[in-house]
């Protein structure tokens, strides 16, 4: 499904984060892009930070990339939100 994918961003603003990734040709929108952003509140930013902390290290960038790959693997994303009760919510587009 992700034929191209541009990788991730990250963007932490008054205590909250949002994770995004945009794919470009994807054949299930036939041939057009994909886009999904994560938003996590204040509470659940910090418990994501502290998760990844006790398994990897860096700049929240690079400890999110460590646990989720650099093209962002949703199923691990949400794997490892259940596992430590992390709570999101999220948009998507596509065009």
């Amino acid at each position: 499904m992700r034929e191209g994918t541009s990788g991730f961003w990250v963007t932490e603003a008054d205590g909250q984060i949002s994770i995004g990734y945009a794919d470009y040709g994807v054949s299930e929108f036939g041939g057009g892009d994909f886009e999904k952003t994560y938003y996590l509140n204040r509470e659940n930013a910090q418990k994501l930070v502290a998760a990844l902390k006790k398994e990897h290290r860096g700049s929240l960038k690079d400890m999110i990339e460590a646990a989720f790959g650099r093209g962002f693997s949703d199923p691990k994303f949400w794997d490892f939100c259940k596992k430590h009760g992390i709570e999101y919510s999220s948009s998507t587009w596509s065009g």
